[in-house]
């Protein structure tokens, strides 16, 4: 699948309520700013259809889908950049989401970017990889036989219960670029916490949604 279609299937699935992949954040249409953190072609922030008084941004790495997004919109801001680094002041927005993004990032260092750009009293929404998911991924690659897919799964694995347990991560050695994990819902609580974030909440349905509200 090229990647226009791609970002148009998934822009017709964050329009379709039905779909059972869509979800999409729970911000108040009203809300002053708000940031897309891995935006892709901004297709969640399209479907969320926020008033024309909100601050709409979207940040991502890849330059194609940002310029189909300023294609299918222009009540958006995009920006190319990464959740490890974000180009914004301090208490810049009032609502921060990331919908699987995060899992590909270092994520202790992506959330205190986060933090510190949130307005106190803002809103985070995140949409994270749950063990499931991994647990599949780690199957698959032992049944392909593959050793740099074992490797990188186990990475994975690791990785994670690092997370989890001292809330720390590592790079991938072998591509330091890289950094993957799924998430547990006492660490990216535990994480958040440390952060000065409140009111957290973690779903865990078809979907691993975490929200909270930076402390005032």
């Amino acid at each position: 699948m090229s990647t226009l279609a791609y970002h148009l299937e998934e822009l017709e699935i964050a329009r379709t309520v039905g779909h059972p992949n869509h979800v999409l954040p729970n911000f108040p249409l009203t809300i002053d700013s708000v940031l897309d953190i891995g935006c892709g072609a901004g297709q969640t922030l399209v479907a969320c259809n926020f008033t024309d008084d909100t601050f709409v941004c979207g940040l991502d790495q890849d330059t194609e889908a940002l310029s189909l997004g300023r294609q299918l919109t222009r009540g958006i801001h995009f920006l190319c950049g990464q959740g490890e680094r974000l180009p914004f002041e301090n208490a810049s927005f009032a609502g921060v989401f990331s919908r699987v993004a995060l899992p590909y990032m270092h994520i202790p260092t992506a959330l205190r970017e986060m933090a510190r750009i949130t307005k106190p009293g803002g809103h985070i929404w995140l949409l994270l990889h749950p063990f499931s998911m991994t647990f599949q991924s780690v199957g698959s690659a032992f049944l392909s036989g593959n050793l740099k897919r074992i490797a990188y799964q186990c990475y994975i694995l690791a990785n994670s219960l690092l997370f989890h347990l001292t809330g720390q991560m590592i790079r991938y050695p072998l591509a330091r670029k890289r950094c993957e994990s799924f998430q547990t819902a006492t660490g990216i609580t535990r994480a958040l916490q440390g952060l000065g974030f409140e009111n957290i909440k973690v779903e865990k349905g078809r979907f691993f949604v975490v929200t909270a509200v930076k402390a005032r």
